[in-house]
């Protein structure tokens, strides 16, 4: 029998921490689920969401989280490395997570050799599976996780900073300045924070249609077009500041 969801995800501790879960849902869902859960685990600022192990889990760079995603099906070849680190010891103040996007793509034979890795792990290891189709998993490999439903209202909204600035908070110049100064971002975030700034204008638009919401939609699409050169993100979004400055107000 499935394991049924009994708080949370956003509850647990390292200490009170499942060996394997399984979050079900649409997969962007999913991946911004699994980004809070593992801030929890590795980040010392109460999930700031910019600080090095945030920015190092949302570029899927972080030293203690293995990412695997299958090209059509999973494959034995591919869960070697996923084995290989299994054999290594880890210290006891240390956690290791695997991250098995499309899990619902696992073939039985990659699922029946998870079996025992997944129930009983050693001592500091996590596996966390994001698939959109439960009914496809096998019940034997549900049965060792701890099943979260996800839908989008599910997920707490952490905003970035800068998505704060040109959703929620318009701030002048010098301070707008202070946030690109402390905060570290790459081309391919820029255009990811974008795109959530313009869908939530999008939604107020459509509940409201005001003009000035377009005119600043346009410019939005329109620096959309034109992502960053490589370290020229802060320039990117200095040019942006000004550009929506008067229609934010």
């Amino acid at each position: 029998m499935d394991k049924k969801q009994e708080s949370s995800f956003l509850t647990y501790t390292r200490q009170t921490l499942p060996p394997a879960q399984l979050f079900v849902g649409q997969q962007g869902t999913t991946l911004k689920a699994t980004e809070q859960l593992l801030q929890i685990m590795f980040c010392t600022n109460n999930s700031c969401n910019t600080c090095i192990p945030c920015m190092q889990i949302r570029e899927k760079q972080h030293h203690a989280i293995m990412w695997l995603h299958p090209e059509k099906n999973y494959t034995i070849d591919q869960l070697d490395d996923l084995f290989s680190t299994l054999s290594l010891q880890l210290q006891p103040d240390e956690h290791f997570f695997f991250i098995l996007q499309k899990a619902d793509f696992l073939t039985p034979a990659c699922a029946n050799k998870l079996l025992k890795p997944m129930e009983e792990p050693p001592t500091g290891y996590h596996f966390v599976l994001l698939a959109e189709h439960a009914e496809q998993i096998l019940p034997t490999i549900k049965s060792r996780c701890t099943i979260h439903t996800l839908s989008s209202e599910t997920i707490q909204q952490t905003s970035h900073p800068l998505v704060e600035v040109f959703t929620k908070k318009m701030v002048a110049s010098n301070e707008f300045s202070k946030i690109l100064d402390t905060t570290t971002i790459h081309e391919r975030e820029t255009m990811e924070l974008l795109d959530d700034i313009i869908s939530h204008w999008l939604r107020e638009y459509q509940q409201q249609k005001k003009e000035h919401v377009c005119s600043l939609i346009t410019k939005l699409q329109r620096a959309s077009l034109q992502p960053p050169m490589p370290g020229s993100s802060v320039a990117f979004w200095r040019n942006l500041y000004l550009q929506a400055h008067n229609d934010y107000f």
